[in-house]
Formats: C-alpha cells, structure tokens, sequence
C-alpha cells in the first residue's frame, strides 16, 4: 500500500477527489516440470498464496488491485515477469514506479501459486503476507514487513522477517527462524531448531520423535522464549535469561547460579546442546506430551 501526499498544496482538491478503482489486473501461466522442480516468486506489495497442486506442474495467477485519488503524474504499470529455465521457474511481481502531485494510490498484488508436492520453494515479499499449504522439500520464505502462515510442510523451512507474525504448523524436519520483530509460534518435529529475534516472543513446541541431532538454538534479545519438548529428548540442556524470569517444569536433575537465571542439565543421558538465551524476557521450559 502506497500514500503520496503534497505538503500544503490542494489540499481542498485532494479531500473532495473521489478514489477512482479500476478493474483489477490479471495475468496467468503454467508450465509443465519435472520431478523436483525450482519455483522462485518476488512480490513487491501484496499477499502470496502457495497451494498444492498436481504433479509435474507450476501454474500461477496474479492479481493487481489499484485504487487512486487526486492528480497524479508519472505512474507506470505494474511489472508482472514470469520465466522459465529447464526445472526452474521466476514469478516477479513488482509495483509501479511514480509520482503523485496531488494525491495517492493504494495498490496491492494477489499471487496465487500452485506448486507439485516436491518442491524447492524461494518465497520473497515486501510487503504482505504469505500463506502456504502442506507441502514436502525446501523452504525459503523472507517479508520484510508481513505475516508469514504455513502449515505441514516437511522438509527444510528458513523464514526470515523483519515485521510480522509467525504461525508454523505441523512442521517436520529443519526449522530455521531469523526475525526481527515479530511473535513466533511454531510446533511440529524437529531435527534441528534454530531461532533468533530481536524483538517478539517465542512459542515453540517440539513434537514427540524430534532429535537433537546437532545443537539447537533459541535467542531472543527482548521477549519471552516459551519452550516444551518430549519425555524422550537427549539432550544437554543451558538456558540463561540476563533479565527476566526462569521457570522449568522439567524431570532433570538441573543446577542454577545464584541469581537463578541460570539452568544447566542433562536430559535422558544429554546429548548435543539445547541453547537458550534471552537478553530482556523470560524462559518457559515444559513438556509437550
């Protein structure tokens, strides 16, 4: 969503200007793929939907919305490029370049992307959210400032946001999670756990049969990190909060510092590390069964 506005110049003219809204704008195009195909899709301004579709093949459809008011001078068309290399496939949808005098627009693209389910999946937008549907391989999504929603996906998951809410579900495999200010809430099997965030609580839950398998790792520099995990876990336990509170309802045997914001143990024997570190919030430790 875009707003341009004058400083002190028509602004009478701008108040009484009734938004005109165009017909939204459509593109679409599929492609016939192999086993495991490459799919990458940028958006500049708008909401991404990944769905799963039928093997062997990539379609999408894309939507532009516009609504302007006032005078406007320069204003382009939107960019939508779609392109194709062997196995792999680019959906770039990028918002047009102007300028507005007097006036604004609010603008705002809709990609719907239906994908096999065996995929290397790379999801990056601006401004908007994502939303994506169970689906098994690799997964990169990045927002800059929007929500980011999946459910069942099994494989290896990297997200990375700079502001908006997390909700991952259901997941199973690798979960690497790098925000700046946004709460997390993730669950599922976990081999590797790594998460970090400046800014935002965490809510975790690791599902009976994840494994440590190497060290796993959850920071956050202000906010809550909220953490259960199964019985059956191995793991060699260190939690440190610098300024908050620590609470366990775990069965280990655990030593504590004198300021008790500290906690050491093993779990189940130990095993590879589980890392815990808050600057400014609390830890939670529990079980998940």
């Amino acid at each position: 969503m875009r707003h341009a506005l004058p400083a002190g110049f028509g602004l009478a003219l701008l108040l009484a200007a009734t938004p005109a809204i165009a017909a939204p704008r459509i593109w679409t195009q599929a492609w016939s793929v192999t086993n495991k195909p490459i799919v990458h899709v940028r958006v500049d301004d708008g909401h991404v939907r990944v769905h799963r579709g039928p093997a062997g093949r990539v379609s999408t459809r894309v939507e532009y919305e516009v609504k302007r008011w006032g005078l406007l001078l320069g204003v382009s068309a939107p960019v939508v490029v779609f392109e194709r290399k062997g196995n792999e496939v680019w959906i770039n949808a990028r918002d047009p370049k102007g300028i507005a005098v007097v006036g604004g627009y609010d603008e705002h693209f809709t990609v719907d992307v239906t994908v096999p389910n065996d995929i290397t999946l790379n999801v990056r937008s601006t401004d908007g959210a994502l939303d994506c549907e169970p689906l098994q391989g690799r997964f990169r999504f990045e927002s800059t400032d929007g929500a980011v929603r999946a459910k069942g996906l099994k494989g290896e998951v990297d997200v990375t946001t700079g502001d908006g809410r997390m909700i991952l579900a259901e997941l199973d495999g690798t979960l690497r999670v790098h925000t700046g200010d946004g709460r997390l809430t993730a669950a599922g099997r976990f081999d590797v756990l790594e998460i970090s965030s400046r800014d935002g609580r965490q809510d975790v839950t690791a599902r009976p049969g994840s494994k440590v398998i190497n060290a796993w790792s959850l920071e956050s520099g202000d906010g809550t990190i909220e953490l259960r995990i199964p019985f059956a876990l191995a793991t060699r336990l260190d939690a440190r909060t610098r300024d908050g509170r620590l609470r366990v309802n775990l069965p280990i045997p655990v030593s504590h510092d004198s300021d008790r914001n500290t906690l050491i143990g093993d779990l189940n024997g130990g095993g590879p590390p589980l890392r815990i570190r808050t600057r400014d919030g609390s830890i939670v430790l529990g079980l998940s069964e």
